[in-house]
């Protein structure tokens, strides 16, 4: 199961602007928080600093549960950020994009046929199959947001923070990529989810956080055990 992530006594402030007065607060462990707030009010700032990004006052914890035989040792952390721009003159395909993260090999180094037939998996379940040759230039705004998540999909982690992780998606892309979420907190990780649509948050969040100078804690619902 994914950490509970515990705030004590936190505040943000970027470049002596105050961000987020100090904060106290829950996540709970294995489940979908949704962070809802208004455009500047520092969703991703909160987000960034939780991931140890964006410096801050006061205390962030996280605690795993259960033992899984990782004690002591760095488990894998999910990111996906808001609409990562690519170098349009960057000569590299998706295919080597991903293949990159699988074997953190360079890009001219011999492939194993185990790690092309894992990038094209990971394409697959984005929507993505037939896109691997593709320079990252090429990619719109929701495809680079597709590949980004592929990517993450890779580091199999029980910890996930998305910021709007539906920007630029086609309907048919939305769907695969809320089937992705809805296994991801099945499987018991925790996902930390910056989100504008009050639609989704009702129907998969189980906590949701309002960003409006601080954090509110909104209502929690019984969102595991619907269907999407």
């Amino acid at each position: 199961m994914g950490p509970a992530i515990v705030l004590q006594h936190f505040s943000l402030a970027i470049n002596g602007v105050d961000i987020l007065p100090t904060i106290n607060a829950h996540f709970n462990a294995g489940q979908l928080h949704a962070i809802t707030g208004a455009n500047g009010s520092g969703k991703s700032s909160l987000l960034k600093a939780i991931l140890g990004l964006a410096p801050h006052q006061g205390r962030i914890e996280r605690h795993w549960q259960g033992t899984d035989g990782t004690k002591g040792k760095v488990r894998p952390v999910a990111y996906v950020p808001q609409q990562s721009a690519f170098e349009p003159s960057l000569p590299i395909t998706v295919n080597e994009f991903l293949l990159a993260s699988l074997t953190r090999r360079p890009f001219f180094a011999w492939r194993k046929m185990t790690d092309l037939k894992k990038a094209q998996s990971l394409l697959q379940r984005v929507g993505m199959q037939d896109k691997g040759h593709l320079r990252l230039g090429e990619l719109s705004g929701g495809e680079r947001q597709r590949l980004l998540f592929a990517q993450a999909l890779e580091r199999d982690a029980l910890l996930w923070c998305l910021d709007e992780p539906m920007t630029g998606l086609d309907l048919q892309a939305q769907a695969l990529i809320n089937q992705e979420i809805k296994q991801l907190r099945e499987q018991g990780a925790t996902l930390l989810v910056i989100h504008h649509d009050p639609h989704w948050v009702q129907q998969y969040a189980d906590q949701v956080w309002c960003v409006d100078n601080g954090l509110f804690e909104g209502f929690s619902s019984t969102a595991k055990g619907q269907e999407p």
